[in-house]
């Protein structure tokens, strides 16, 4: 069996690459041939349905990334991708996230979208900035649909700081540039009783493996990221099923699900479709990559199987 890990060519780090040895070590021990392959060299082509260094199609591809064009790329060549391209896009985007959350009537912080507008444009009218703070009530927490490790989260405790990260003045004028990347924004409800902790539950091939809980005493955010620490956790039977059907809702083959303590339960926060695991290892010593790996395994097994029946019938 022979697969390709896909990480992607602009962003490096050591945490980066001690993730993709774990993949690459797991996979070899299992006999599993991983080949490593950085996006920017794996080009979405429709002319070239090849992969350069290999013998012939790969059996699955391992797309540690956000390239959702890349995933689906290779979907559309009938090759297995873990996870599929729309896990990835429902997770990359918190948005598209929090209306699968909806749609299966799963707890989570209230949350607004800020209407579309143009990229070349950007928000000239702030009354909507007034109906959300009406909706929600000071503090809330202001967030980029498109981010991770906590950054571009924001919290706001009144008119004048919602107004600066918009470049506003109070009265809604333009006083300079935007502290937002995006035209892409959430808003949501702080829940207080979960400020600075949650509780990070891995869930692989629709069971849970292993949990975390992050806290902080100098950030509202529990992100390992930003300084948080870590320590293993039980989940309860209720925290287990949360995170099983939220991982569910998205169609992943394996997440990170993050919980905050609201003060009637726990709520799903984010989920992330190829959550880092280090900080979950050095707590717990559970290998997320040998479980991914035995989990790409079984549904390649499960595929040939499936296959070979159909050939002798």
């Amino acid at each position: 069996m022979q697969g390709v890990l896909i990480t992607n060519g602009f962003f490096w780090s050591t945490k980066f690459d001690e993730l993709a040895d774990m993949f690459v070590r797991s996979a070899n021990e299992r006999g599993v041939d991983l080949v490593r392959m950085e996006n920017t060299g794996c080009l979405v082509d429709t002319g070239l349905t090849t992969f350069p260094g290999m013998r012939g199609r790969p059996d699955f591809v391992l797309l540690w990334d956000k390239d959702v064009l890349l995933a689906e790329f290779f979907e559309k060549q009938g090759i297995r991708v873990f996870n599929s391209s729309r896990t990835i896009a429902l997770c990359d985007d918190k948005r598209k996230t929090h209306l699968a959350l909806m749609s299966h009537g799963l707890p989570m912080p209230r949350t607004i979208f800020s209407p579309m507008t143009y990229d070349n444009i950007g928000f000239t009218d702030h009354v909507f900035l007034n109906r959300v703070a009406d909706r929600l009530g000071y503090p809330f927490v202001v967030k980029e649909a498109f981010g991770s490790f906590g950054e571009q989260v924001h919290l706001v405790s009144n008119r004048t700081e919602l107004y600066k990260l918009f470049g506003l003045n109070t009265k809604g004028k333009k006083t300079g540039e935007s502290v937002l990347s995006s035209n892409d924004i959430l808003f949501q409800e702080y829940i207080k009783s979960s400020k600075g902790r949650d509780v990070r539950i891995q869930v692989v091939g629709g069971d849970v493996i292993g949990a975390m809980y992050r806290h902080s005493e100098k950030d509202f955010r529990a992100n390992v990221t930003l300084g948080s620490e870590a320590q293993a956790y039980e989940p309860s039977d209720d925290e287990i099923w949360l995170a099983r059907q939220a991982a569910y809702a998205v169609g992943a083959d394996f997440a990170g699900v993050d919980l905050l303590f609201g003060e009637e339960g726990m709520l799903v926060c984010e989920i992330n479709s190829n959550a880092h695991f280090k900080s979950l290892y050095k707590a717990t010593g559970i290998n997320t990559a040998d479980e991914i790996i035995n989990h790409i395994i079984r549904i390649c097994n499960r595929v040939e199987h499936a296959r070979t029946h159909a050939t002798e019938w």
